[in-house]
């Protein structure tokens, strides 16, 4: 059982997201090694990410502008698996993968059936993808 970790404001708001870290978070879901989580990361990549996990949508949206519709979804992926997988990465209602889905919706796209489904079947969050009523 994981406990959720307290995650400064401060730390919030100076924490960027690093968008070749991204590329390795996509490439991990495209490749389809996300059962493999955490073994990607070391030790020191999982508590420093920890904080990725709980930062504000509008740095999501930021980040997501330079990324197409397909790397969004493998980021949703990414992100819901991770979430139940790695140690301290909990997010609830503050989960990329809410974020992210917002990013779409915004582009006039839906997650599909099929991967509604799999969202469902992989992940303990209530919240994901739609977030918080």
């Amino acid at each position: 059982m994981t406990i959720g970790s307290w995650i400064p404001e401060t730390e919030k708001t100076t924490m960027t997201i690093d968008q070749e870290w991204l590329k390795r978070c996509i490439t991990i879901s495209t490749e389809d090694r996300l059962d493999a989580l955490p073994t990607p990361f070391t030790t020191e990549e999982q508590q420093k990410y920890s904080v990725v996990m709980r930062l504000p949508q509008q740095q999501w949206q930021d980040a997501a502008v330079e990324l197409s519709n397909d790397d969004i979804i493998a980021l949703i992926r990414f992100f819901t698996k991770a979430e139940k997988l790695i140690d301290g990465w909990d997010a609830g209602k503050e989960s990329p993968a809410i974020w992210l889905n917002k990013v779409l919706r915004k582009r006039g796209e839906k997650l599909d059936r099929e991967l509604l489904l799999w969202i469902r079947n992989n992940t303990d969050n209530r919240f994901i993808p739609n977030g918080g009523l």
